[in-house]
């Protein structure tokens, strides 16, 4: 089976690509968690019911990486699913272009590299995000810039045929990327007819799969990508970027709650207890120090993976901080600190900045990592998602459970945001 991570990152002009030939399973129990990723301890994002169909990406031990109907991608425990036929779905073929193009494990410019394709090389593409294509490659699958790859065109190929749809709720944009393409068409082989810079503001009209169609001040209309914009509800230019944690709105996200407990001790207490009291005591302290801090919950109270990134849209936050205890497959396996990003431009000078300071912990500092995190993917804002121990280590859970550790975290988390927004 193949192993990777769905991830949304460089800019990079890319082919529009459909899915590859790949596996169709069937629920057989009556309910099945789909979760953030392959393990127990991760979020909950969505239910299925039996005699559900979904599509298998990959395999990691055994944990389906599997897409959803709505598109969005989970994992789900293999052992409660049965494979049953072979989806219809034709391969995407496609050509390097270039010389010497890396195929690299993970979607990202440092990742490690697994091989070297050859210009005019076919390759076949199993899923496209944001820059990258993911490829068949040595029994296994590899990244490469999608730039690098010219796709052999079918007549399934409907991109550029998307219907607009409206979303009352959005009047205008702002660019939060330099030299943003508005293009005739909502695909990266739209003809492009102007060039935008950084933070300029632009009239939405429709929305059309990833792409927004907008009209600039200059009357020129045509279509950019989503990911380059950030929208607003209001006429007025969005403002990401504070110069000062007092100037800056603050997202802090309590991982779980309500009948989503999150990881369990071995004392038998829950990680949707710590992460609330935790991000209580990062809210005091940066109140203190003059931000606007917004919660996704406040109580122990159930809380969907959507709305957590849907509120920092909303409130255009400067930054959304994500906090959960990590667990490992057994007790006493695993120890330390995780800080997580999804968008390389967008999300990791965050992430490198906070991480930073979670040295100062007593904990072992595991370092700053990619994650495919709902809360991180499907987040326009800033966002890290912190993992602050092993609530399932003994001596990590020491830590976990005291008043000392934790205002410890919101003084670091503290810092390294004072960092940030110099």
């Amino acid at each position: 089976m193949l192993l990777s991570l769905i991830f949304a990152g460089s800019s990079l002009a890319r082919p529009t690509v459909t899915h590859a030939r790949q596996e169709t399973i069937t629920v057989t129990a009556n309910t099945v968690n789909v979760r953030m990723g392959p393990g127990l301890a991760y979020d909950t994002m969505a239910q299925l019911k039996k005699g559900d169909k979904i599509t298998v990406i990959t395999q990691k031990n055994s944990w389906y990486q599997v897409r959803l109907s709505s598109d969005k991608i989970g994992w789900v425990a293999s052992w409660l699913l049965k494979n049953t036929e072979i989806s219809s779905a034709t391969n995407t073929e496609g050509t390097i272009n270039t010389a010497n193009v890396l195929a690299k494990e993970n979607p990202a410019d440092d990742s490690d590299t697994l091989g070297t394709l050859q210009q005019n090389a076919t390759v076949t593409v199993v899923y496209e995000k944001t820059g990258w294509s993911q490829i068949l490659f040595k029994k296994t699958v590899a990244w490469v810039k999608s730039a690098y790859i010219t796709e052999k065109k079918t007549s399934d190929n409907t991109t550029e045929n998307i219907q607009p749809t409206v979303d009352s709720s959005i009047k205008s944009l702002t660019l939060h990327d330099d030299n943003v393409k508005l293009r005739s068409s909502p695909s990266i082989g739209g003809h492009i007819k102007a060039t935008l810079s950084k933070k300029s503001q632009l009239t939405y009209l429709a929305t059309a799969g990833d792409w927004y169609r907008v009209q600039t001040k200059d009357g020129k209309t045509g279509y950019v990508a989503n990911w380059t914009a950030t929208p607003s509800t209001s006429n007025k230019p969005v403002t990401t970027n504070a110069n000062d944690l007092a100037e800056a709105t603050i997202v802090l996200d309590a991982g779980h709650g309500g009948n989503d407990s999150g990881a369990l001790s071995q004392k038998k207490t829950y990680e949707k207890t710590f992460t609330l009291q935790i991000v209580k005591k990062v809210a005091a302290k940066l109140r203190q120090g003059g931000a606007h801090v917004v919660l996704t919950r406040k109580s122990d109270k159930y809380v969907g993976l959507s709305p957590r990134p849907a509120l920092a849209k909303k409130v255009h936050a400067d930054a959304f901080i994500s906090i959960h205890l990590d667990s490992s497959p057994e007790n006493n396996q695993a120890s330390g600190t995780t800080t997580y990003y999804y968008g390389k431009s967008k999300d990791k000078p965050l992430a490198n900045a906070l991480n930073k300071q979670l040295d100062h912990l007593p904990l072992d500092n595991r370092g700053v990592e990619f994650g495919n995190f709902l809360v991180l993917r499907d987040n326009k804002q800033p966002a890290v998602l912190l993992e602050l121990g092993y609530i399932n280590d003994s001596n990590d859970y020491k830590h976990i459970h005291s008043s000392s550790y934790q205002t410890e975290i919101a003084n670091d988390i503290y810092k390294g945001l004072t960092r940030y927004f110099k």
